[in-house]
């Protein structure tokens, strides 16, 4: 078995791994690079070419996030890959959705750096696809049911519940080698235990011969879930009382439906008044329905308080789908809560908010994850007082804060947890999806605590054969 780590490695933008098994080839996740404008397309651009791509079998795709999915239009486009892409029937109707705003936002941005920042001896940027590009990608999903075991050539595949947003899975590949039965496990992104609307992880119930396994927090530990609630709650309170206004940058799938669940529970046990929530993104409308069409995938607490109140349809809730409703939006005095894309804060409509609030000292800047380095949102994050925000610098007067335990991501011990019944002393392990920190610290703590053979921290764009 052949495996080439063609992104996420070392790094936690970009997932995408190759398997290659009796002349089989599977692409497992193919995600979109983040970072730097120019180093990251270079990226994309370099992992989807012909000579890349060209011998895919099939496509595996965990769930619907950019990081995950963000680059199997320019596997089409530049590769002409026409396969199928199978996942789970959520998280088809998601990534289809994310595909084709992600593609809209690239438009527009190229458009607006094109016009506003490009020298006159530069080219003209172009987008790395466009809508028509992810319609033509979305047309290759094909679905297949959690838990039911379907064959590529000569390589089994299942898909289980990831617990990290609707649809998601991780994915158990099983094979016949030289005689000898094996497998793999691919985590893909696993999400916490006992969080509000998806259900929980599905720990695996058998041994794997080799893991790839995410380890974005591999080297810290989230604060309890049960800290959450009252954490959000204070702030909200905090927000209210100096009739400031939220701004969330987040990924409008997933977490944006999460902090609507917070928010909206608690204005039905009457904790808050029923603020103004603006939910600005294109995909907003879309995947209201879409999460309201998956109930099947929502546990027991969320499917309870659906039946008193449509959360994600609630009144105070706003959804903005042009852009002129998302211009309107920066007419709102607080309080209010605008949640919009993206998270990294590279893109997207909440560069637009954040100009209108950054420089005032009432409102807010509330982090709800994990943020990549050599973003924006990162910047922010660590504290800058000074950022920059299409051609102008914005002195940072708002308060800036992060929202801990929030992740959608499994902290270390819960990754731990979930590993432990599928490693052995014959496991070896690949540890990827992570800062370097991070995933050294997780690959280490694999072989002391779960006694796996092997651990290593994969390169970008290296193969091993296994």
């Amino acid at each position: 078995m052949l495996i080439r780590f063609l992104g996420a490695a070392r790094t936690v933008t970009g997932s995408s791994h190759l398997v290659t098994v009796n002349g089989t080839t599977l692409m497992l996740d193919c995600g979109l690079f983040q970072g730097r404008r120019d180093e990251a397309r270079r990226l994309n651009e370099s992992t989807c070419r012909g000579d890349v791509c060209d011998k895919i079998d099939a496509i595996i795709l965990s769930h619907g996030h950019l990081d995950h999915c963000g680059r199997l239009p320019m596997v089409s486009k530049l590769a002409g890959y026409r396969g199928p892409i199978y996942c789970t029937p959520g998280t088809a109707d998601v990534a289809r959705v994310v595909l084709e705003d992600s593609a809209e936002i690239q438009v527009e941005n190229t458009d607006y750096m094109n016009r506003r920042s490009r020298g006159m001896d530069q080219a003209e940027i172009t987008p790395l696809y466009t809508p028509e590009d992810a319609k033509v990608t979305s047309k290759l999903f094909r679905t297949m049911k959690l838990g039911h075991r379907f064959t590529v050539g000569e390589i089994g595949v299942t898909l289980l519940e990831a617990g990290h947003i609707l649809g998601s899975s991780y994915v158990w590949l099983d094979f016949v080698e030289g005689g000898e039965k094996r497998n793999v496990l691919f985590t893909a992104d696993v999400g916490r235990f006992n969080t509000p609307i998806i259900r929980d992880p599905v720990v695996p119930d058998r041994l794997a011969d080799v893991v790839i396994t995410e380890s974005t927090y591999g080297g810290r530990r989230h604060d309890p879930t049960v800290n959450i609630e009252p954490a959000f709650l204070e702030l909200l309170r905090d927000v209210i009382a100096r009739k400031g206004r939220l701004i969330i940058p987040s990924f409008a799938v997933g977490r944006t439906q999460t902090m609507l669940w917070y928010i909206e529970k608690f204005i039905l046990e009457g904790q808050i008044p029923a603020i103004p929530v603006f939910v600005d993104s294109p995909m907003g409308v879309e995947l209201t329905h879409i999460y309201d069409n998956h109930r099947d995938a929502y546990d027991t607490d969320a499917a309870s308080l659906v039946g008193q109140a449509n959360i994600l349809k609630a009144n105070n809730v706003r959804l903005a789908k042009t852009s002129q409703q998302s211009r309107e939006i920066n007419s709102q005095a607080g309080p209010c809560v605008i949640i919009a894309s993206s998270p990294t804060c590279e893109f997207g409509r909440v560069l637009h908010h954040l100009t209108k609030s950054l420089e005032k000292e009432k409102d807010t800047v509330l982090f709800v994850g994990w943020t990549p380095p050599n973003t924006l949102g990162r910047r922010l994050q660590d504290g800058a007082d000074r950022v920059r925000i299409f051609d102008r610098f914005y002195e940072v007067r708002a308060k800036v804060t992060t929202l801990p335990g929030m992740s959608g991501h499994a902290d270390a011990e819960e990754m731990l947890r979930f590993l432990k019944p599928a490693t052995s002393e014959r496991t070896k392990t690949f540890v990827v999806h992570g800062e370097p920190d991070q995933s050294e610290i997780f690959a280490e703590r694999v072989v002391k605590e779960l006694g796996a053979e092997i651990a290593s921290v994969p390169a970008i764009d290296s193969s091993v054969i296994v």
